[in-house]
């Protein structure tokens, strides 16, 4: 969910940071205006203007783990002024990911920002472009050759990427999936030490998941069988099975709001029967990873309907605890199919907006800085930011890339990648982040886990495997949606309607699994929704943003 500041409090945090930020802003924007001679094969028509010294303030996010000095950082340091032929100076400010949005929207309001820096948000992206703030990436189109391919890739680029005004002010979100596949990185997960030691079946339909937590409640009463991992995280895996969604999405034909439709409901209604019988924990739509660790490794939890993939290789290290968890499909419901995976990939290439590297207006050199940034969207620097160095973190093997076999064997292989500043370690990210991520790279640096499927567990790639045993039946329309972008004035008016709704939905969604409200009250839930803003208006608006 989006945060939300009043001016107090706004106000209040610029007085409490505005120390930490304001170095890393460029009221000046420091570079020398002289010209460089150096000449470079792949150099613009800009290149007469190129200062002897291209120095930027750098604002991003980092992950835990600091690319300074690693051996990506510095070859990419060597590869950007290569390319650009100038010697380039960063000042960077990296600020940890869970400060990020707070303290670049203090930034943001203030106007007072750096040369280049990431955005979180597509209003915000949209809002400050449109008041001058960022340079339209449209006036430079002849230095972004590199860019172009992946904004050409996205479907709709003209709504979804562009404002009203046919302005792009962003390097936004990339990826390039290179493959036939189309995994998820969710799976439902069990405790499979337990289910086999008690000869229980790992479920593949909901109703099998609730006959497992009726006999893991009778054998450990101590117990809530189903727990979940992140804020709705296991609500939603329910609601998947279901073919709906806990907000407005795409259902293959048009947007529709979920919370309104008979599956939704039916969802809310299997969940209830777990609730009513102690087969849910009490804190199922609240718990984060942080709670739900403790329980996953204590006897305490022993379903997860979905959760981050990747977590189950954190259970099963922990050597104290001696639990053996298995990942596997979310459990079907039989009513409508095959579960939908929560967040296919796509193939090939394009562009996300939920994210963008932005660049201050005030520049001293705006064909340098879209320059530099456009050759990080190149196959060359994509390649070294999410694969490393040929010989050192990977080799090539009948055409195809992949980890050098001794490195991938390593039991601290992913730490090994983060070392050496390896994007794919997802901890260590080197450039001026978000790159573009290729996906090979990603789906291949994940440690193999146990995933069961037919019968069995064994350990598998996840990604794979949820592409194999989920085929295209499992990917939900909503991920594949039409790519549309909103005015500022039509998502201030989405926002108005909406917010209040779904603070509704989300806080009934809670009344009606634990019995607080009961479904003889589901007329006047809708009344109720009806009544409080004009929905059918903000479908239709989205409707009618698709392109025909």
């Amino acid at each position: 969910m989006k945060k939300s500041f009043s001016i107090l409090r706004v106000l209040v945090l610029i007085t409490l940071i505005s120390t930490v930020i304001l170095s890393a802003c460029s009221k000046s924007n420091d570079g020398n205006t002289s010209s460089s001679n150096n000449s470079d094969a792949n150099a613009t028509a800009n290149q007469a203007s190129a200062p002897e010294e291209l120095k930027l303030k750098v604002v991003i996010p980092h992950f835990g783990g600091d690319p300074t000095g690693t051996v990506v950082e510095q070859q990419y340091e060597k590869e950007i002024e290569a390319y650009m032929g100038t010697k380039v100076s960063i000042e960077w400010t990296r600020i940890p990911w869970g400060e990020y949005r707070e303290k670049t929207q203090i930034m943001l309001t203030s106007g007072d920002i750096p040369d280049v820096m990431l955005v979180l948000g597509n209003d915000n992206i949209v809002k400050y472009g449109e008041q001058g703030l960022f340079l339209d990436l449209n006036k430079y189109a002849e230095n972004t050759p590199n860019y172009s391919t992946f904004v050409d890739a996205t479907d709709n680029k003209e709504q979804y990427l562009m404002t009203d005004n046919d302005q792009l002010f962003a390097f936004y979100d990339g990826y390039s999936n290179p493959s036939d596949i189309e995994p998820s990185q969710y799976a439902a997960a069990y405790r499979l030490d337990v289910f086999e030691k008690n000869n229980i079946k790992v479920p593949t339909t909901q109703e099998e998941m609730y006959e497992a937590a009726k006999k893991l409640k009778a054998l450990y009463p101590d117990s809530y069988p189903i727990g979940q991992s992140e804020q709705y995280m296991g609500y939603d895996g329910i609601l998947n099975a279901n073919h709906t969604s806990s907000g407005i999405y795409w259902n293959g034909t048009q947007y529709v709001y979920g919370p309104t439709e008979d599956a939704y409901k039916e969802g809310l209604m299997f969940l209830n029967k777990l609730y009513s019988e102690k087969l849910i924990d009490p804190a199922f739509w609240s718990d984060e990873i942080d709670q739900a660790k403790p329980k996953a490794t204590s006897g305490k939890t022993f379903i997860y309907p979905q959760l981050w993939s990747g977590y189950v290789a954190d259970f099963n290290a922990n050597k104290e605890a001696g639990v053996t968890w298995t990942l596997a499909m979310t459990a079907d419901n039989p009513t409508y199919g095959k579960a939908w995976k929560y967040g296919s990939d796509p193939k090939g290439k394009g562009l996300q907006n939920g994210y963008g590297i932005v660049i201050s207006a005030k520049t001293k050199h705006p064909e340098q800085v879209v320059k530099l940034l456009d050759y990080q969207y190149s196959d060359k620097m994509i390649d070294l930011l999410m694969w490393g160095i040929e010989g050192k973190s990977y080799e090539v093997k009948d055409g195809q890339k992949q980890y050098l076999p001794a490195l991938k064997s390593a039991p601290d292989f992913v730490d090994q990648l983060a070392k050496m500043g390896v994007s794919a370690s997802m901890s260590t990210r080197p450039g001026i982040v978000f790159t573009p991520q290729e996906r090979i790279a990603v789906y291949t640096s994940v440690p193999d886990v146990l995933f069961y499927h037919d019968g069995k567990a064994q350990l598998e790639n996840y990604y794979i495997a949820s592409n194999e045993y989920g085929g295209s039946e499992s990917i939900s329309p909503n991920d594949r949606a039409p790519k549309v972008m909103l005015s500022k004035d039509e998502t201030d008016e989405v926002a108005d309607t909406m917010t209040p709704i779904d603070t509704y939905v989300q806080e009934s969604a809670v009344k009606f699994i634990k019995g607080e409200m009961g479904f003889d009250q589901w007329d006047n839930y809708l009344a109720t929704i009806k009544k409080m803003g004009d929905l059918q208006a903000i479908l239709d608006l989205q409707n009618s943003k698709v392109k025909k």
